[in-house]
């Protein structure tokens, strides 16, 4: 009898632990399929359409010489703010990309509804950050903060990498993991891959405006990955300034002016499908 009890009890306790490894997981998939998470996630992914609709504005008022607004995330909320009720409109946005953000890094943990695999789980992190740093953008110029340069901010991050030990090689990693996640992107959308977060088929019109999205983000950032490759090699971080120097980098290129034309248009075809699919997302 003695010696039954430490068994009985060992087997207890990692019934337990198990129990309450299950039970963590059913509460954050419970949490994650919310519909308050669910509608508030929804929010944000049409602010991000809001936002990518500017930056397509933008991005053509830069292919034909006539904005000095920084063809990124800050000018288009810089933008938002300088509208009619803009400062109410980004809070509202900071709002619903938290909830994005939330949503997110929830996915991350129990899996995405239509794979749960590790890329998909590392996939969605990545996300959840995107939409954390634009939510505090949106938040603290809605609430009358100063908008920084994410141009300077990408400089300076890898000039501090440059300065690391192998840091030159830390920069041309970087780079060329930003150009096979923009492959991917164009892969996306050539395969149509992002139907698979929607809830239901959105039909054909707006899958073409998706398609042609996602191929445009993926050139952009593209050629954003290209210039931190140059910057490693060149070890000149001042080459590395984010998507704003992307995309007007592509506007000096030969026949630059029409490229950055088509990539402006795909851009908001990529806003216009997350407006118009927004109630549909499933996993963001």
């Amino acid at each position: 009898m003695a010696s039954a009890t430490p068994t009985r009890n060992g087997s207890s306790g990692g019934e337990g632990k198990a129990s309450n490894a299950k039970n963590t997981a059913e509460g954050l998939a419970r949490q994650a399929n919310s519909p308050w998470l669910k509608r508030l996630g929804q929010v944000g992914v049409a602010a991000i359409g809001v936002v990518y609709l500017l930056l397509a504005w933008i991005s053509l008022q830069v292919a034909w010489g006539s904005s000095e607004q920084s063809a990124d995330n800050s000018g288009a909320l810089q933008q938002v703010a300088e509208q009619p009720f803009g400062k109410a409109l980004l809070v509202i946005m900071g709002i619903g990309l938290i909830g994005f953000a939330v949503w997110q890094f929830l996915l991350s943990i129990i899996g995405p509804p239509s794979d749960d695999s590790a890329f998909k789980r590392l996939s969605a992190a990545g996300k959840g950050i995107f939409g954390a740093l634009l939510a505090v953008q949106s938040l603290r110029l809605g609430l009358g903060g100063g908008s920084s340069n994410s141009s300077d901010k990408t400089s300076d991050f890898t000039a501090d990498l440059m300065g690391a030990p192998a840091g030159r090689v830390l920069v041309v990693l970087l780079g060329l993991a930003v150009i096979a996640w923009s492959g991917y992107m164009v892969y996306k959308g050539v395969k149509k891959k992002f139907l698979e977060k929607l809830e239901g088929h959105p039909g054909r019109n707006i899958t073409r405006l998706g398609q042609a999205g996602w191929i445009s983000r993926g050139v952009a950032f593209g050629v954003l990955g290209i210039l931190f490759v140059v910057a490693g090699v060149k070890s000149q971080p001042e080459e590395a300034r984010g998507l704003d120097a992307a995309l007007k980098t592509l506007a000096e290129q030969p026949f630059g002016q029409w490229i950055l034309t088509l990539v402006a248009l795909g851009l908001a075809c990529y806003a216009v499908f997350q407006l118009v699919t927004a109630r549909q997302h499933k996993e963001g």
